[in-house]
């Protein structure tokens, strides 16, 4: 059965109200990424995977959308991710996780993402994204770019070859000093190293 809300998360507990409106107000990154995710559209890519009438209950999809930020903005694995939520309040409020409640269990989250795919966790990525510029909310100046599976052709690094690389790029960077018009009287000769 799909739970889109978390409605637990709507009506406080007493130890909830207990605490002091400032624990359960978000701050800084997860109050803007928090307007964010309140869009409803956000959740109809994963209400269209997860509409299934069978099986166990599970969490509502915005708890687990949370969740998953959380997952991939501090670099997380689910295990750390479940450990970091319960020992945070903020992370507790974000999630629309009750105070008092248990968090869902990592092998729950991993499950999910299975049903899901990681390509409707990257279209969210991007809807996120694409939502915080149009409002304004951040200003996209940088890209970071993962670059630890991208295929390159490279040669086994010897020490012969590694020197061979420096000698080349001193001769490049003296070309470059000459041709600027510095250090015209000094001679320079560039013999290619034979390894």
């Amino acid at each position: 059965m799909l739970i889109i809300k978390n409605e637990d998360f709507e009506q406080l507990s007493v130890f909830d109200q207990m605490l002091p409106k400032s624990c359960l107000e978000l701050k800084g990154e997860l109050a803007v990424v928090d307007k964010i995710l309140n869009d409803e559209s956000l959740l109809a890519p994963f209400i269209e995977k997860f509409n299934s009438k069978c099986g166990k209950h599970s969490i509502p999809v915005d708890t687990y959308i949370r969740m998953m930020y959380l997952k991939f903005r501090y670099n997380l694995g689910y295990e750390t991710l479940c450990k970091e939520v319960s020992d945070s309040i903020s992370w507790k409020v974000f999630c629309h996780i009750p105070v008092c409640a248990e968090v869902p269990d990592y092998t729950t989250l991993a499950k999910l993402t299975k049903r899901f795919g990681e390509d409707t966790l990257e279209k969210l990525n991007t809807l996120i994204l694409q939502k915080a510029l149009e409002k304004k909310l951040i200003k996209a100046r940088k890209i970071r770019i993962d670059t630890t599976v991208v295929k390159s052709n490279i040669h086994h690094p010897t020490d012969a070859s590694l020197l061979s690389d420096g000698f080349k790029v001193l001769t490049r960077l003296v070309k470059k000093v000459k041709d600027a018009g510095m250090a015209v009287k000094s001679e320079f000769q560039d013999r290619p190293m034979k390894y």
